[in-house]
């Protein structure tokens, strides 16, 4: 995890520890865990195709910079 999804990762935990619509703490943070495994498996998927992608011969990190 970088910083950047750390960060976001905080803010998103903090909006929800504090918003008025949820009526519990336990109710605030289920609801940031469901939204985080979304989160996280798309990342897992990602960041597992980069790894099989790495492993082809032709792979360059020249093809990652924009």
């Amino acid at each position: 995890m970088d910083v950047n999804n750390g960060c976001l990762d905080a803010l998103i935990l903090s909006e929800k520890l504090t918003h008025e619509s949820y009526k519990s703490l336990e109710s605030a943070i289920k609801s940031y865990e469901e939204e985080m495994l979304i989160y996280v498996r798309e990342a897992q998927l990602a960041s597992e195709r980069n790894e099989i992608d790495m492993r082809k011969s032709d792979f360059s990190f020249q093809q990652l910079i924009r």
